[in-house]
């Protein structure tokens, strides 16, 4: 599927070396039907199909873009701008192996990309005015979401919202789009504030707009660019908060963090998130980076989580089947309330258990259950706990399932195969048997050795 942008069609080696393949079955009248879309789709791919097998292993993986016909001139330069190899199926497989590609260049032809896809939209949908335009296409997404299961049209949903709320801040604030690894699709908005440079994320917004209605809009982040340019939030205007995060979402030499548990105890896995230490503002959260730092990282990070005691959330019970799991809510903060002591260990007495399991899937969501010995009742609360973070698109933290005790993360949930690394995909597996290892079920959970 050409609009697979959070996939890598095949991995396989060429040669002896790694590559990933990207397939694009289109026609010439197809290819060219859609300029905007074909480019930043085949950018996207190209782009992110490197990152995973660069976190696989192979940093310099080739990637090659297979094409059913003689491709346009503007996939041609994305293909050269990312980088690919192109492949030619109408010509027996021909390879051309195109330049280096580099990021400069992605972001300048995703810059010009992206406005045209603003305008192209806003007349589609019936107007040449782009923030009613927003308005609409915002109304249409919001009635009639497309599924995730429909790559194209929610992939194309995502880029044309996107597009539009670019456009908006281009012309309030000037800035391009880059590419950034920084976000599931890998363009962000570059505008300048205070002399500094700063990137929002409209896909990673307009993924929300489709996945959980009108509580989210691209409108926010409009707001949030005003406060960013015209009342900057700094220490001495804005409280120190924690955050919860995935640690890919974070380039961790650069700002204040810390793990959620002991890391000298050997290997956490990667999805059990981190906390970072920023400043809140109105409608902003900004990640502390640690040369603005004026305070040691630790006492900085223990004054935002005794800010956070003082965060009010919504407290509610879900019954599945007779089990009880405390669903917290109502506050940007509702997720770290994991790490409020205090607040942990009055679940602990309303739950009525010395062991709590906790998962904090999305952003503004905290799940809580008792903790039993029965399997079944651990493998619901996971399950659960997926699923949220599955469902939340760009508002996602992590689906690990954390053990709390006396209201401390303690240790975490181990799966089954979390003793075993990661297979590459590029070798071929081991299927001769191997004696289970044999743990207390406490001291698999817990992830001790």
């Amino acid at each position: 599927m050409y609009c697979s942008i959070d996939k890598i069609d095949l991995a396989t080696r060429l040669d002896g070396q790694a590559i990933a393949v990207q397939t694009d079955h289109r026609n010439r009248d197809e290819l060219e039907a859609e300029p905007e879309l074909t480019v930043l789709f085949a950018m996207a791919r190209v782009v992110n199909a490197r990152s995973q097998l660069a976190d696989d292993g192979h940093p310099r993986a080739a990637v090659h873009y297979v094409v059913s016909a003689d491709p346009p001139t503007s996939l041609r330069e994305a293909l050269t701008a990312a980088g690919a190899t192109l492949e030619r199926a109408d010509l027996g497989l021909m390879i051309e192996r195109l330049a280096p590609g580099s990021e400069d260049a992605v972001g300048a032809l995703a810059d010009h990309a992206f406005s045209e896809l603003a305008h192209r939209t806003a007349v589609r949908v019936g107007t040449r005015d782009v923030a009613m335009a927003l308005h609409m296409l915002e109304a249409q997404t919001f009635a009639n979401p497309p599924s995730r299961d429909d790559e194209v049209a929610y992939w194309s949903r995502v880029l044309e919202l996107a597009a539009l709320a670019g456009e908006l801040l281009r012309a309030k604030y000037g800035g391009q789009w880059i590419q950034t690894d920084r976000a599931l699709v890998p363009f962000g908005f570059q505008l300048f504030a205070a002399g500094e440079a700063t990137i929002l994320f409209p896909t990673n917004r307009a993924q929300r707009v489709i996945e959980d209605g009108p509580d989210e809009s691209l409108f926010k982040l409009l707001v949030a660019a005003e406060e960013t340019v015209q009342r900057p939030t700094t220490l001495e205007t804005g409280r120190l908060m924690p955050s919860l995060r995935h640690r890919r979402d974070v380039v961790l030499d650069e700002v204040v963090w810390r793990p959620v548990i002991s890391e000298d105890t050997g290997g956490p896995p990667p999805d059990l998130p981190i906390i970072v230490c920023g400043v809140d503002g109105e409608s902003t959260f900004g990640m502390l980076r640690r040369e603005a730092l004026g305070k040691p990282p630790d006492a900085a990070l223990e004054e935002a989580l005794a800010n956070l005691a003082g965060e009010e959330v919504q407290i509610d019970e879900l019954e599945i089947g007779d089990e009880v799991i405390v669903l917290v809510t109502g506050s940007y903060y509702a997720a770290e309330k994991v790490l409020d002591r205090d607040f942990m260990r009055a679940l602990h007495v309303e739950l009525d258990a010395d062991l709590l399991a906790a998962a904090t899937p999305a952003r503004g969501c905290l799940l809580v259950a008792a903790l039993t010995e029965d399997p079944s009742t651990i493998a619901r609360f996971a399950a659960l706990a997926q699923s949220r973070h599955d469902d939340s698109g760009g508002r996602s933290i992590s689906p690990t399932v954390m053990l709390v005790a006396d209201g401390r993360i303690a240790g975490y949930v181990r799966g089954p195969d979390d003793d075993q690394p990661e297979p590459d995909p590029f070798e071929r597996a081991d299927t001769s048997p191997a004696a289970p290892k044999k743990h207390g079920l406490l001291r698999r959970l817990l992830g001790r050795k």
